[in-house]
């Protein structure tokens, strides 16, 4: 987060990147969440030594406290500040999606939440954004017929509909234009 900061206090320092965060609204978090976490404990960042990736938990604090400090500076000199939208729930332990209520300003896929009725009782009564990337989850973790998405929305969770994966989205809509196309070609003769 060093050079955040530099370019937050001193714009020259690099404006390169002061002109893209100008662009920039929202951090995410993207990690295996299927791979098994490590007990947590606190360590300094600096103090990691591990070879593994700390827990999600940890990594998830890591960006948010970095980030609040680096949003109530950036907002004292009237610059854009950045929410935590975290991928989260999408495979692995549902602990990691309390982690996002606590943490994060929304989340992306959220599936695990089907797994909790507590989890979406808050998630709900805080209306904390949850974005759906239903055609890269089809091809990730779940079949479409099996996407908590529908549900989520009927019991009121603030749900969006988006991709996870643009280039996946365009392949889709290419096979679908191929489709059309010769079903045109077809009504035609």
């Amino acid at each position: 987060f060093l050079p955040l900061f530099e370019v937050t206090k001193n714009p020259s320092v690099d404006p390169d990147l002061e002109t893209f965060l100008e662009q920039v609204v929202a951090f995410d978090l993207v990690d295996d969440e299927g791979q098994r976490d490590l007990p947590l404990r606190y360590r300094d960042p600096k103090e990691w030594t591990n070879q593994e990736n700390p827990s999600y938990a940890y990594y998830s604090y890591y960006i948010y406290a970095n980030l609040s400090v680096l949003n109530r500076f950036r907002h004292s000199k009237g610059l854009n500040t950045f929410a935590f939208r975290p991928h989260c729930g999408a495979t692995g332990e549902v602990e990691h999606l309390a982690v996002g209520f606590l943490l994060a300003e929304g989340i992306v896929h959220g599936l695990n939440l089907k797994k909790s009725l507590v989890l979406q009782y808050l998630y709900y009564m805080e209306q904390i954004p949850i974005t759906c990337s239903v055609v890269s989850e089809d091809s990730l973790y779940m079949c479409m017929e099996e996407n908590p998405f529908a549900a989520f929305f009927r019991r009121g969770l603030n749900v969006t509909l988006s991709t996870d994966n643009p280039l996946l989205l365009v392949f889709i809509i290419f096979l679908l234009l191929i489709i059309l196309f010769f079903l045109f070609i077809l009504f035609l003769i």
